[in-house]
C-alpha cells in the first residue's frame, strides 16, 4: 500500500504523522511525507521540517517531497499522479459558518480524493477498538473488509453499526415498524443480506466482533456510538454526491462524522457493491 501524509509544519502534525505511519504500518508499504508551500524560499526549511518529520515518523525509507502552489491541487495532484492508496490528513474543527458551508481542507480532500482517506483527530498508541459505520449510503463490502483487516493487524475489536433512517412521520401510529436486528435478520432484505456477509466474513477472519442496528439519523446515530464506545477509528463509506452544487447544499452522513468524530476517521473510497 502506498501512503501520502500530508502535514503542515511541527508540533502541530505530531498526531498525523505518529498516527498516519499506525495506519500504514498495519497495511505494510510505502510512505510519503509531503507538505505544501507558497514559495520558493520556503523550501530549504520545509525541508528541514519533512526531515524531522521522518525521525518521528520512525521511517528513515520514508521519502519526503515540497510542493509550490495551492495545497488542496497539491495533495490531489500528487496522490492521483503517483497512484496512493491511502491519502493521511490531520483534522481541524469547524468554527464558523463559512467553514460549514463552503468546507475545511481536510472536507474537501475527503470529497475530491479519488482514494481512502485517513483524517486524524489524535494520535493514539494502538488501535483497540475500531467501528465500522453503515448508514446512508450505498451497501458496500470493502467498507467491511477494509475495517476487517485493520482489525487483523492491529488485534482489535469491531462494532459494526447499521443506521436506518427515521420512519416518515406519516407512518408513525404504525406499530411494530421498527424491526431488531434479530427480526431483521430473518428477512430476504438486501440489508438483511448484507449484516449477514459482515457477520459471516468478520467470523471467518476471526475478529472480535459485533454487529448493531440502530433507529434514526445516521451521523447523530454514528457520533452517539463513537462517543460511548470510546474508539480509536471509525471507519465510514466516502460520500458519493457529484458537483458543488450538491457538496454545498445536501446534508451528508461522512462530512458529518468527519468533523465531529472524537477519534480518528478513515474515509474509505468505495468499491460498487456487491464487488
Amino acid at each position: 500500500m502506498r501512503t501520502l501524509i500530508c502535514i503542515r509544519q511541527l508540533p502541530y502534525s505530531q498526531d498525523t504523522i505518529r498516527f498516519g505511519s499506525l495506519i500504514a504500518k498495519l497495511e505494510d508499504g510505502s510512505t510519503t511525507l509531503m507538505t505544501v508551500v507558497d514559495d520558493e524560499g520556503e523550501i530549504p526549511e520545509a525541508e528541514e521540517g519533512l526531515a524531522e518529520a521522518r525521525i518521528l515518523l520512525e521511517r528513515s525509507d520514508a521519502t519526503i517531497l515540497v510542493r509550490k502552489g495551492h495545497v488542496l491541487d497539491e495533495i490531489l495532484n500528487e496522490s492521483k499522479e503517483n497512484e496512493y492508496d491511502l491519502i493521511v490528513v490531520g483534522a481541524r474543527d469547524v468554527a464558523g459558518f463559512l467553514d460549514k458551508f463552503i468546507g475545511t481542507l481536510t472536507r474537501k480532500v475527503t470529497d475530491r480524493a479519488t482514494m481512502s482517506v485517513l483524517v486524524v483527530r489524535e494520535s493514539r498508541p494502538e488501535i483497540k477498538r475500531i467501528l465500522i459505520a453503515m448508514g446512508g449510503q450505498k451497501l458496500n463490502r470493502s467498507l467491511i473488509e477494509t475495517g476487517t483487516g485493520l482489525a487483523q493487524a492491529s488485534g482489535a475489536t469491531v462494532t459494526a453499526l447499521f443506521v436506518t433512517e427515521p420512519v416518515p412521520s406519516m407512518y408513525t401510529g404504525l406499530n411494530g415498524i421498527e424491526e431488531t436486528l434479530e427480526e431483521l435478520l430473518q428477512t430476504d432484505t438486501p440489508v438483511a443480506q448484507h449484516l449477514r456477509w459482515c457477520a459471516q466474513y468478520l467470523a471467518g477472519h476471526d475478529v472480535d466482533s459485533e454487529i448493531e442496528i440502530r433507529h434514526g439519523i445516521a451521523a447523530d446515530e454514528i457520533m452517539r456510538e463513537a462517543m460511548k464506545g470510546d474508539y480509536d477509528l471509525v471507519v465510514i463509506g466516502a460520500a458519493s454526491l457529484e458537483g458543488p452544487i450538491q457538496r454545498l447544499l445536501m446534508d451528508r452522513v461522512t462530512p458529518q462524522v468527519v468533523d465531529r468524530a472524537p477519534c480518528s476517521v478513515l474515509v474509505v473510497r468505495q468499491t460498487p457493491a456487491g464487488s
